[in-house]
């Protein structure tokens, strides 16, 4: 099969060794400036569960010993890695720089590919660079960077995206090693990090779909990895682990009320993508049922189904990136929904094609100093963005602080505010935070319990 995708243009070859290490010194320093404080943060949140009091990533005998029960092995050997290696919260701030870095990097490499293939290929030669950048610095994607347990998007994208490229640079060189070899590796490391990760044999075939092929010829060479789906689903409903986490997922909301809800998600993420001055780590989503409060999410989708369909053609970056934001925020949370209904990081995989399209786009319309001026302030505006964003992730009390502003009906940041109060001994602010938890969910045990503490022992830890 021809893959339009995958000519490289001879006249190119001789300068793009030259620039591409050019390109990529920019994107590291892009990357320095903009996530530099990151590296101050503390442990937060989750962090104490699942690395700071987690015993099983504290020592190699332990991450052996869960292997056997536990799930996400590649996650936790990572953790454990840092953890043994005695750097503290600095080493793991600097691993998730580190694989952020090389994942701008995988954004570089395939956005080049993509764009070969597009007409008038000449005039799109510096949108490689631009999404690349543009990726490196979004303010979305702090939550799959400061936030250290973020790393499971992130590492999960580093072997995704190589084993896109390893299948794409293996078509291309017919090397068999790469196609039949790597590319199912990779997708099972991106496994063991992330179970989400099963969206990777529909991921290659939409790349091939959108350079032209048909999906008769596009599975055929794809066979080893929709085998190795077919292995590790098996895998998952006959694990203890797995199975019990899937069951507990599937109970909580009906196929009616996960299509209702996801839509809602979708169009709160793309406005979090869009206009990313907002973020928020827990946001006030309600849990939908049924679609009497989903209407306008649900023309949101129908419009960009509409946008995918329309543009194949005349625009395929356009309905390429659609088509791949859909894939990894729809199919999977509709038979597995999400007990956190939407967070920012779900957008670090999601939505890379998104920034390759927004890229094409302006490349076309502007030119010369126009296409530079426009470039330079919305490359300024998001690393600013980004820049205070990471400042928020700084501890726990200025992280609850910012999402009681923007969740303030919300009772758990409230509650985790007051808890990290209570931590700090600011005992008056932690019962304001309490109580007024109690007050918008009389239910919630945790905040009863962190107030009665604070009455008892005085908030002593």
């Amino acid at each position: 099969m021809r893959l339009i995708c995958l000519i490289w243009p001879s006249t190119m070859s001789a300068t793009l060794p030259e620039r591409r290490h050019g390109a990529i010194a920019w994107l590291i320093i892009a990357v320095a400036i903009c996530y530099a404080n990151a590296l101050k943060g503390e442990f937060l949140f989750d962090d104490y569960n699942v690395i700071v009091d987690n015993s099983g990533v504290h020592s190699w005998a332990n991450w052996a010993e869960g292997l056997s029960y536990g799930i996400r092995p590649l996650l936790k050997f990572s953790y454990t890695l840092n953890w043994t290696m005695g750097a503290g919260v600095f080493g793991f701030h600097l691993s998730n720089l580190i694989i952020h870095l090389l994942n701008v990097c995988l954004v570089y490499r395939l956005t080049q590919v993509f764009v070969r293939q597009q007409w008038r290929a000449a005039r799109l030669e510096k949108v490689p660079f631009l999404a690349a950048l543009l990726f490196a610095i979004h303010p979305i994607h702090t939550e799959a960077i400061t936030y250290v347990c973020g790393r499971s998007a992130s590492l999960m994208m580093l072997f995704y995206l190589a084993g896109m490229l390893s299948y794409i640079s293996g078509r291309l060189q017919g090397s068999k090693i790469r196609v039949y070899g790597l590319t199912p590796l990779f997708f099972l490391l991106a496994l063991s990090v992330k179970e989400t990760a099963v969206t990777f044999p529909l991921a290659l075939l939409l790349w091939e779909l959108s350079c032209g092929g048909n999906w008769p010829r596009a599975v055929r060479p794809q066979w080893p990895s929709w085998l190795l789906l077919l292995g590790v689903t098996l895998f998952f409903l006959f694990s203890e682990s797995y199975l019990s986490q899937m069951e507990r997922s599937a109970r909580f909301n009906s196929l009616l009320g996960n299509t209702a809800t996801q839509l809602s998600a979708l169009a709160y993420l793309m406005k979090q993508w869009a206009l990313p001055f907002w973020l928020n780590i827990d946001p006030d989503l309600p849990l939908r049922h049924d679609f009497s409060n989903s209407l306008v999410p649900a023309i949101f989708f129908l419009a960009l189904v509409t946008l995918i369909l329309a543009g194949w053609h005349r625009r395929p970056w356009v309905s390429f990136a659609f088509a791949w934001l859909l894939l990894h925020l729809i199919p999977l949370y509709l038979f597995l929904p999400r007990i956190d209904i939407a967070n920012d990081r779900q957008m670090y995989l999601a939505g890379w094609p998104l920034l390759i399209a927004v890229s094409i786009e302006l490349t076309l319309c502007l030119q010369g100093k126009a296409l530079r001026l426009v470039a330079t302030l919305i490359v300024l505006t998001l690393g600013s963005a980004t820049l205070f964003r990471n400042q928020v992730y700084s501890n726990e009390i200025t992280l609850w602080q910012d999402t009681v502003l923007k969740s303030p009906n919300k009772a758990r940041v409230h509650n985790n505010l007051g808890y990290a109060y209570l931590l700090a001994k600011r005992h008056d602010e932690a019962r304001q935070q309490f109580t007024l938890a109690l007050q918008l969910d009389p239910h919630l045990y945790q905040a009863r319990y962190n107030l009665d503490r604070l009455d008892t022992e005085g908030g002593i830890r």
